[in-house]
């Protein structure tokens, strides 16, 4: 029996092994969970531990997101791809499943992290702060704010995974029977719920704003805070969660539902109210949209180049003005190496990760409306017909060259996001607009010289290399820029998502939609919709709105892992099976080359919305259901 306690506090949660799992991430020295709150010093070391749990974002071996939203596309899983797993490769080409899955946070194994660990690494310090005796009140109380605050993160980073799960309000002690530890997943409403009480509870003792950077910056404050529980109430009142009758038989085995199949809108009053607190504390703590700032050695760059930087650095440019919450332990140093393609400059990278071409349809036409809805572009034509490129475009594009029509007259976030055959590249190295650096990616040039180091869609994420990152034409140096997890623009798509589907199109929905069009050089919604689009009504309507937010939420954090979530907390399949496409990348001619052909077609259904648990959990503790269709 001793033994099969044993087992079940390991398997069944994570929650697990007690002192002894703890052992192996407290601090140096400090063999003993009483030692460690003994005195300030090691309490704080044990503070960060319940930091080092956060997701790693900008890696290409533990973020998953990158590739499962198929906006990135890499070789098929066992091809030579330097630094990705094949496991994440997999979950690319549908190849999750419940007996190892993919990125699996429930028990923190093939590139998932135990986050139920991290739960109860949590509840250990909020349990054991009180003892600390060298600490002032107004210290420990902060600290006890983070923690609260982390713990609802992690709760709310399960939530959009698996949906229901046990909620870790204290931890189980070791001396607990058989059956208390085998726990059972708790409704989504009350996971929501207790996720808002944890960063209620937290946000009186926060701080707003970090005043010594150099030491604490990424720790929590109120802005990330109310961010953390903005993000949870839209997940919560979201299609996903809220009157879904696909989980009307997700039930505990007592017959406890897990998920409210009946819609209910005051849970998107609820995320209004949460996103306009989160989004006035953001500003108050003087937060804003990210505009690129000059250094006094670039002072000639064109209007078009900075509206491309505007864009690029928000993600790039560490701490920023918009950048709520970095995770500053998350390096993106070989994330850079795979989306960088090589050319004269950048000839040692790996060049792998390709812009699934299908997915760069979402940008709008320069217009700032849909391609297919623009009544001044070429929508039937687009792949066929060439064009050679004017002088004017010489900021964006090399004159004089021949390219496709679906890469001309686009918005800026397309060029801003996007390296490909005749694209400018604007880097450190080369910022005189009279010596560009342009990419060339007809098989046999610089960029396209072999299988190994080259994107087979003809498309390369620029958005996620940095323009300080350099080269030399024999090395390689990444600018290692921290990973923006919570970015104020996120904050103002949701804000007006939740806006119009509480009230309908408003001003106010319209507002923050418009500021983030702005940024990226667009008129306002119910301006350029007028002007360009065959529906000149769309804005008007709840529908029509909630369709623009999607697709201007889709473009804005394309290629960072968000959509991802997105488009499974919209129930949005037929985003999730955008085929993947590109050119025929290994023709020498523009007329070869300019040929769409389709790589892999997803098949994914509705059980893809959540991720499985894994099936030997569920041997273990008989109380856990699996999710539907797994």
């Amino acid at each position: 029996m001793k033994i099969i306690k044993i087992i079940l506090l390991g398997m069944v949660i994570t929650c697990s092994s007690a002192c002894s799992k703890f052992l192996d991430i407290i601090p140096d020295n400090v063999p003993t969970v009483d030692q460690a709150f003994q005195m300030r010093a090691t309490a704080k070391k044990y503070l960060f531990t319940c930091y080092s749990y956060l997701p790693p974002l900008g890696s290409v071996s533990d973020n998953y997101t990158f590739l499962g939203s198929r906006e990135i596309a890499s070789p098929y899983p066992g091809s030579q791809a330097p630094g990705i797993p094949d496991a994440i490769m997999q979950l690319c080409y549908d190849y999750q499943n419940i007996v190892k899955p993919i990125a699996n946070y429930w028990d923190g194994d093939n590139g998932g992290v135990a986050m139920f660990t991290a739960m109860r690494t949590c509840n250990i310090f909020l349990e054991n702060i009180g003892k600390v005796p060298d600490i002032q009140e107004a210290e420990r109380k902060r600290w006890i704010a983070e923690v609260k605050v982390l713990k609802a993160y992690y709760h709310f980073l399960m939530l959009r995974m698996y949906g229901p799960v046990p909620i870790m309000k204290n931890n189980i002690p070791v001396s607990a029977d058989v059956e208390a530890v085998k726990v059972k997943r708790d409704p989504v409403d009350e996971v929501a719920a207790y996720i808002v009480q944890l960063t209620d509870e937290a946000v009186p003792d926060l701080p707003s704003v970090i005043n010594n950077q150099r030491e604490e910056l990424g720790r929590i404050t109120v802005p990330i805070a109310l961010a953390v529980k903005a993000y949870a109430l839209v997940l919560n009142a979201s299609p996903l969660f809220n009157g879904n009758a696909d989980y009307a038989g997700l039930q505990n085995k007592d017959g406890q539902v897990l998920v409210n199949t009946t819609f209910d809108k005051s849970k998107w009053q609820k995320a209004v109210l949460a996103c306009h607190d989160a989004i006035v504390a953001a500003n108050n703590a003087g937060f804003q949209l990210y505009y690129f700032q000059k250094p006094f050695d670039l002072n000639n760059i064109s209007d078009t180049t900075k509206k491309c930087m505007d864009i690029r650095c928000a993600v790039t440019e560490d701490w920023n003005q918009e950048c709520i919450w970095g995770f500053a332990h998350s390096t993106t140093t070989e994330l850079q190496r795979e989306c960088a393609p090589r050319n004269d400059v950048y000839s040692y990278t790996y060049a792998l990760w390709a812009a699934n071409m299908n997915a760069c349809e979402i940008f709008y036409t320069a217009n700032g409306v849909p391609i297919e809805e623009d009544i001044h572009w070429d929508y039937a034509n687009r792949y066929t017909k060439l064009v050679t490129v004017p002088a004017t475009m010489r900021s964006i594009l090399k004159p004089n060259y021949t390219t496709s029509y679906f890469n001309m007259n686009r918005e800026y976030r397309f060029y801003a996001d996007l390296a490909f055959d005749g694209s400018s590249y604007f880097i450190k190295q080369r910022p005189n607009e009279d010596n560009l650096l342009y990419i060339n990616t007809m098989w046999g040039s610089s960029s396209a010289n072999s299988l190994s180091r080259y994107s087979f869609t003809g498309y390369w994420p620029k958005k996620l290399v940095s323009w300080k990152t350099s080269g030399d034409g024999g090395s390689y140096t990444a600018d290692a820029y921290l990973w923006p997890a919570i970015r104020l623009s996120a904050l103002y798509l949701m804000y007006a998502e939740a806006l119009n589907e509480s009230e309908g199109p408003s001003a106010r929905a319209y507002q923050y939609i418009d500021e983030v069009r702005r940024r990226a050089g667009l008129d306002g919604v119910v301006q350029s919709w007028a002007a360009h689009s065959r529906n000149a009504a769309k804005p008007s309507t709840v529908e029509g709105l909630r369709s623009i937010i999607q697709q201007e939420t889709m473009i804005e954090f394309i290629f960072e892992g968000e959509n991802y979530w997105n488009m499974r907390r919209w129930k949005r399949l037929d985003l999730m099976n955008r085929p993947i496409t590109g050119w025929d990348v290994m023709q020498r001619t523009p007329a070869a080359f300019y040929k769409v052909r389709s790589i892999y077609q997803p098949r994914n259904t509705y059980k893809d919305f959540l991720a499985p648990i894994r099936q030997y959990n569920l041997y273990v503790n008989g109380n856990l259901v699996q999710n539907p269709l797994w």
